[in-house]
């Protein structure tokens, strides 16, 4: 999710040694099948922590000190290969340098926005860009959701935290496990087909969540898609993961990835 050793004091022996325990864990988990029926380019300057789709856009935050901000953009892409790359984004806002921006979800045409270490999350008019307000919470950041009524956020650990969408303030906390196994580094989250999905630092998985229990009942890997592309370096993990509604699929993508995919899941 962040800088291995200069931003997150996590060896890579240490997430290997997670990763490893997770896999291991996860491996009996049901897997969820899924086709991929569309794909389209995805600009490699997105440090992408953050992904919704409505009304026919997206809307991304993309991290890093210094470099953080939100973006809008529209599914449909231009035809030409030049226009793909070059053609600007809808809307952008630019996040104070002093914060690094994490998860990104909209509810009732807000856009809120967490911060990793900053203690913030930001508030912003969706139809604008415009600041509404800020608010404040204890612990990190990483990915962020909502049912509809509450935002639910991830910190890394297992433990999802559901909280008041006006105030902030911690409603319910879930403990994440399969088989009585904390599954940790959760990051980036989606709530659809009323479970929560959750992508897993430096995992190629999307697992399922019961949002009642926090029972993991489903995993979707995405080894294959990753194995396929050409990445900057170790940091371009999967990260991303927006529910279509229009489309009942789900598009995914990844940090600095060249390339959205829209799956669907096999009933």
């Amino acid at each position: 999710m962040k800088t291995v050793i200069a931003l997150f004091c996590l060896s890579l022996a240490t997430i290997a040694n997670i990763s490893c325990a997770q896999t291991e864990s996860l491996a009996s988990a049901a897997q969820i099948k899924f086709n991929i029926i569309a794909e389209r380019s995805h600009k490699t300057s997105l440090f992408t922590q953050g992904l919704e789709v409505k009304n026919g856009n997206f809307y991304e935050s993309s991290g890093l000190y210094t470099k953080s901000h939100i973006v809008s953009y529209p599914i449909a892409e231009p035809e030409s290969t030049w226009a793909k790359i070059t053609a600007p984004f809808t809307q952008k806002q630019r996040i104070p340098d002093r914060y690094f921006a994490e998860g990104l979800t909209l509810l009732n045409n807000k856009l809120y926005v967490l911060t990793w270490q900053e203690g913030t999350a930001f508030v912003y008019d969706a139809n604008n860009f415009s600041l509404l307000k800020n608010l404040n919470y204890k612990g990190e950041g990483w990915g962020l959701t909502n049912d509809g009524k509450r935002l639910i956020r991830s910190d890394g650990s297992n433990r999802l935290f559901f909280h008041n969408a006006e105030n902030f303030s911690v409603e319910k906390t879930i403990n994440v496990t399969y088989q009585q196994q904390a599954i940790h580094n959760l990051n980036e989250l989606e709530y659809a087909e009323s479970f929560i999905w959750a992508n897993i630092w430096h995992d190629n998985r999307i697992v399922k969540i019961n949002p009642a229990t926090g029972d993991v009942v489903g995993v979707m890997d995405f080894s294959a898609i990753a194995k396929n592309l050409t990445l900057k370096d170790a940091e371009s993990v999967l990260n991303g993961i927006a529910y279509d509604a229009d489309k009942k699929a789900f598009w995914i993508t990844g940090k600095q990835w060249p390339k959205m995919f829209l799956v669907e899941i096999e009933r």
